[in-house]
């Protein structure tokens, strides 16, 4: 630590973090990235007692381990708003502020919608059809309309209500499944098969358990009550779907199409998905645009600079 650095405060980054998040840290706080060390949790140990602040982010989250060897943790800046890989009871335990970048639910609703419209109109099986020169031989076969479909959304939160809202401008019949019953006049469902059955597309925005840990959300019963007609789009986390059931049920069939953003053990996408027309894929963008990646990033270190200047944190949820 250089010697202009010795009052600043100590922050440890648990996770990759934007140019933008560094830029506004390291002005004002000594940063550690320890993530990016051959071994990050060793790496982490060795400068624990010296940290204040720690930013991770929804993927990467902060785990019991490393809070304990973290004494003096007052703050956890997580740059998203997954929290299924975050250990908060022990944060609570230790009376340790965690922080979200809650900016991010317009996007993610906007591309739910755009990975429905993709599946049903096959708005990526026409791209490869165009390029492949096939429309030269015989018009492409039909799609799929998305107004006035039954749609049931698996998850009423913040992120399951915007896709609620778009939805709306497509005339669709509104559903829900969710532990808690929202004031809205969608329907709710006691069970996401139920509302799979009077679904035509249904939308996973559900938050779940760390990955491992339970059964996924989606699995076999819901594709089956969705049927060959039905529509399956997943904006959550991958592994709250039964992924092998999943493909084969598109390979078989036995469900119409899919869109798909995020997946099981992602950057690796199985080789069978890979190979099937009726889905369509991004690479976990759902938040990716220039503007909300800027306002995440704002997020993130207005949180750090408000506590650490005696303000409290912006977006705390612990």
């Amino acid at each position: 630590m250089a010697d202009g650095d010795s009052n600043k405060i100590e922050l440890a980054l648990l996770g990759l973090q934007s140019a933008h998040v560094i830029g506004g840290l390291e002005r004002d706080f000594v940063l550690h990235r320890t993530f990016e060390a051959p071994d990050p949790f060793a790496a982490l140990r060795a400068v624990g007692p010296r940290i204040r602040g720690a930013i991770s982010h929804g993927m990467a989250g902060i785990s019991r381990a490393q809070i304990a060897v973290m004494p003096r943790l007052e703050i956890c800046a997580i740059h998203g708003v997954g929290l299924e890989t975050s250990d908060l009871a022990a944060c609570r335990e230790r009376g340790i502020v965690v922080t979200i970048a809650s900016v991010l639910y317009d996007d993610v609703a906007d591309l739910a919608i755009a990975l429905a419209l993709a599946a049903c109109r096959r708005v990526a099986e026409g791209d490869r059809y165009v390029r492949s020169g096939k429309w030269l031989e015989a018009r492409m076969g039909l799609g799929r309309k998305l107004t006035g479909m039954r749609a049931g959304i698996v998850g009423l939160g913040r992120i399951g209500m915007e896709i609620a809202r778009r939805l709306e401008g497509f005339k669709t019949t509104i559903g829900y499944a969710d532990p808690i019953r929202r004031d809205v006049a969608y329907r709710h469902y006691p069970d996401a098969v139920a509302l799979a059955r009077d679904s035509d597309i249904v939308f996973l925005a559900a938050a779940g358990a760390p990955k491992g840990a339970g059964q996924p959300l989606v699995g076999r019963p819901i594709i089956d009550a969705l049927g060959p007609r039905g529509i399956f789009v997943n904006i959550a986390r991958g592994w709250l779907v039964d992924e092998p059931a999943l493909i084969a049920a598109l390979a078989e069939k036995r469900l119409g199409a899919a869109g798909l953003d995020v997946f099981y053990d992602e950057p690796a996408v199985p080789d069978r998905l890979l190979r099937l027309d009726n889905v369509v894929m991004t690479p976990h963008v759902a938040s990716a645009t220039e503007e909300t990646a800027k306002a995440m990033g704002d997020n993130v270190v207005g949180n750090l600079v408000s506590w650490f200047a005696g303000r409290g944190a912006l977006t705390p949820v612990t």
